[in-house]
């Protein structure tokens, strides 16, 4: 399977930037969109043994391999702008494939 052929979904994150508007009081909204691949088993694995040294880059890695090959530049600016969303869009793929630490929630 090559990577076009891959199924790929939307996630979205919205969240208030405070420094974005005049204020603190006019933060403004962001809304970010990607499409991503369910990772693979080595992916997962890579993850996991890089997560314990480093759980920002091990993040960063995983959002950049299952991006959308359409949607890799715009993540990589976005990322960034806003460098907490690698972990964000990282935890929402790994919830996917049934990692959590809520076992049972």
């Amino acid at each position: 399977m090559t990577q076009l052929e891959k199924r790929y979904v939307p996630f979205s994150h919205t969240f208030a930037d405070p420094w974005a508007g005049e204020s603190a009081e006019d933060a403004q909204d962001v809304t970010l969109s990607f499409r991503f691949a369910k990772p693979t088993k080595i992916q997962i694995q890579r993850l996991q043994d890089k997560a314990a040294k480093n759980a920002g880059q091990a993040s960063r890695n995983l959002v950049l391999d299952c991006v959308h090959p359409d949607d890799k530049q715009a993540l990589t600016d976005a990322m960034e702008e806003y460098p907490g969303i690698a972990t964000t869009f990282a935890t929402a793929i790994i919830k996917g494939v049934g990692i959590t630490s809520e076992l049972g929630n």
